[in-house]
């Protein structure tokens, strides 16, 4: 795990900093936010939270020392799984069918991050059985989630500036 260092080290700085700004963004146009129904935030906005998070935990927990192997399986596949059902839980495919988005939000908004957290569900079935690429699935997967996150939020930053000229 030493040459993963750099790398957690990154995402990790990412997943803190793009939490900051995305709060800024946020507490600059709170009205916008707020006349929103709770469900539309709570399916759009604060997801992006989630996967900004995702990407900092996770990686301050592979730079935590001697952490058992067995252990970052557990973490991942309980961390992961709850990640799905909170997925559920933000109903964002209903609010997507409700406000007739197109495909394309579909896909960054419900496709994309349910990838992203299946990767790393494997991923963290991979380290229970210890398989070698399970690392490069962690990474792949919050890589993804920035990804996500990055889009989202830029789509969610042209949207509310929109709504403040109607």
């Amino acid at each position: 795990m030493e040459s993963w260092h750099d790398f957690y080290v990154l995402v990790g700085t990412a997943g803190v900093t793009l939490t900051g700004l995305l709060f800024v963004v946020m507490t600059l146009r709170p009205r916008v936010a707020a006349e929103d129904r709770p469900t539309g935030v709570r399916a759009f906005i604060t997801p992006n939270i989630v996967y900004f998070t995702t990407a900092l935990v996770v990686s301050t927990v592979f730079l935590v020392p001697a952490l058992p192997v067995m252990l970052i399986g557990a973490f991942l596949s309980v961390g992961s799984a709850a990640s799905l059902g909170y997925l559920a839980y933000t109903r964002a495919h209903q609010r997507w069918r409700q406000s007739k988005l197109p495909l394309l939000d579909w896909i960054w908004f419900v496709g994309m991050p349910i990838a992203a957290f299946v990767v790393l569900l494997i991923s963290g079935i991979g380290f229970l059985l210890q398989a070698s690429l399970a690392m490069h699935g962690v990474a792949v997967a919050l890589i993804l989630l920035l990804v996500i996150g990055i889009r989202n939020a830029w789509d969610l930053v042209i949207w509310i500036s929109q709504q403040e000229h109607k």
